[in-house]
């Protein structure tokens, strides 16, 4: 169990996110944002967009099926799923729009299915 980080900061979060990425069961996928509107934003009390880490251990495949069970949000949304050439790596400066446009190599249609380690995922609070 990991002790309550209710005032972590979002540099600790990243940081444990990292952590978790050198697991060899984990593996590196892709990234994520959320909360990229002011309504969704709102919605789970964050004052902007955060990105995540998606692991290769939580992808399933075309035609595989997700279990709800234990799902604390228990809802699945339709994404896009930008595939970027391999030239898009961390650099001094921040990447233009642009730059990131020009980075796209593939979209593809995808399912997120969302899951907090809260109970009550809108205030955060309650944690399983």
């Amino acid at each position: 169990m990991i002790p309550r980080c209710v005032r972590a900061t979002a540099a600790k979060a990243y940081a444990i996110q990292a952590e978790i990425e050198r697991s060899p069961a984990a593996g590196l996928f892709g990234w994520k944002i959320a909360a990229t509107s002011e309504a969704g934003q709102k919605h789970i009390n964050v004052a902007g967009p955060m990105a995540g880490r998606i692991l290769s251990e939580t992808i399933i495949p075309d035609g595989g099926t997700a279990s709800m069970a234990g799902n604390e949000m228990r809802v699945a949304g339709p994404n896009l799923r930008f595939a970027c050439a391999p030239t898009c790596r961390r650099r001094p400066s921040a990447y233009t729009v642009d730059d990131v446009l020009a980075a796209v190599d593939t979209l593809h249609p995808a399912i997120e299915i969302p899951d907090s380690r809260f109970a009550d995922v809108v205030n955060r609070r309650g944690r399983r």
